[in-house]
């Protein structure tokens, strides 16, 4: 049976994880419609301002990661929700007076970038102050607890999303300004969260390294492991492919559906419906002993259903089509970062989570605009199909390879995993 203290570090992590992620949720759909609805831009100034909030990862997710490995990782999770926060009310701000210009939409995107790419390696490596404690001597039931916990944490991540979502419907009513405002009460709030974990810091503190050997170290670690190198280059494709298309595809076929904000949000919250089936099923089912294989054939799942919306479902179809989607990304998203988890060594850990989330976003950020490009000078659903076809050329790929599919994790279910 788990022990009161770990229960509350675990109630402690998701309420200020849930927390951010009902921020993003809320953001996901502010952002694009502001982009579309206020402001009318064409699909390739879309794709601009959805890649500006990505770009930033490119630069700055490395160095996310090394500054939660040399420092604390709670006081940094919390003082990046303090800089996300000061983003939401500025642009609440000046949207009382009038609308913003491209330029400064774009510098809104990049500025919430910069924040994530801190917050996200310093967040996620706090799953190993809920899972694990010091005085742990099986190993077995320590990784069982961290599968667990990781499956925890995407239940928080799309509850909250979802929560956000819906929030976002009420764009039309509500307007941008107070949506944006509740962003920023849920962030100050979620930065107390992560602020109370600074006390429970299981690793000692690593070498002081220099920056760039610290970067290099986490490099080598991802090189050195076979499964977490064909991991980091499969998520590297479906954010270039999926995740790209996701930003803008889905707004712009939102659009053309003629039904407003509205509509958009629910195929968002359609979307985050289906991450949290998936994500319940496997909190009650566990992850299995081959995660590897499990992401492998999202990949494949993934790659038929951006085919059957290349064909242009109907509003309801695209609906349904958008939660299958969902639960394969979250299926997809929870064993991979298992994975990382348990094969990244503690020394590394946010190096490694960061260098993930970087092949993750920072290849989002261009296919974001390669998506926006291709839709500019041809039919979305076009898009959509390339998409789907070369995902089945991918899956052929890594799984011939065999590193993923090999992987064999033994996973110890067990009565003593925390409950919230």
């Amino acid at each position: 049976m788990a022990l009161p203290a770990q229960v509350a570090r675990l109630r402690t992590f998701l309420l200020g994880y849930s927390g951010t992620s009902l921020a993003t949720g809320l953001q996901v759909i502010l952002l694009p419609w502001i982009a579309v609805a206020l402001m009318e831009l064409p699909a390739l100034q879309l794709g601009w301002v959805q890649a500006s909030v990505l770009l930033p990862n490119l630069v700055f997710l490395l160095f996310g990661g090394a500054l939660a490995d040399r420092f604390d990782s709670a006081r940094v999770a919390a003082v990046s929700c303090l800089g996300l926060g000061l983003c939401h009310a500025a642009l609440a701000y000046y949207l009382l007076y009038q609308l913003p210009s491209l330029g400064l939409l774009i510098l809104y995107g990049v500025s919430l970038g910069i924040c994530t790419a801190f917050l996200q390696p310093a967040r996620d490596n706090l799953v190993q102050r809920c899972a694990r404690s010091p005085e742990d001597s099986n190993t077995r039931l320590s990784e069982a607890r961290v599968q667990h916990t990781v499956t925890w944490m995407m239940l928080a991540q799309y509850g909250g999303q979802a929560i956000g979502m819906l929030l976002a419907s009420r764009f039309d009513s509500w307007g941008a300004e107070l949506l944006l405002l509740i962003q920023v009460g849920v962030l100050l709030i979620a930065a107390l969260f992560f602020f109370s974990m600074r006390h429970l810091r299981l690793a000692k503190p690593t070498a002081r390294l220099t920056l760039p050997s610290a970067l290099l170290e986490g490099f080598a670690e991802v090189r050195n492991s076979r499964a977490i190198l064909e991991l980091v280059l499969l998520v590297g494709f479906n954010g270039l492919v999926h995740i790209g298309v996701f930003l803008v595809v889905l707004p712009l076929m939102a659009e053309s559906y003629g039904r407003g904000a509205s509509y958009y949000a629910t195929l968002q919250i359609a979307f985050v419906l289906g991450t949290v089936t998936a994500t319940v099923a496997m909190l009650r089912r566990g992850q299995g002993d081959t995660p590897g294989r499990g992401v492998l054939m999202c990949l494949l799942y993934s790659a038929a259903l951006l085919i059957a919306i290349s064909f242009g479902p109907t509003p309801f179809g695209l609906m349904f089509l958008c939660a299958c989607w969902g639960a394969v990304a979250a299926a997809s998203a929870g064993l991979g970062r298992s994975i990382i988890q348990l094969l990244a060594p503690e020394q590394v850990r946010s190096r490694v989570i960061s260098i993930y989330q970087l092949s993750l976003f920072g290849s989002a950020a261009i296919g974001a605009l390669l998506a926006g490009t291709i839709s500019e000078f041809s039919a979305p659903l076009t898009t959509l199909l390339w998409a789907g076809i070369f995902s089945l050329v991918a899956f052929v790929f890594a799984w011939l390879s065999g590193a993923l599919r090999k992987l064999h994790i033994p996973n110890t279910e067990t009565s003593e995993s925390p409950e919230p």
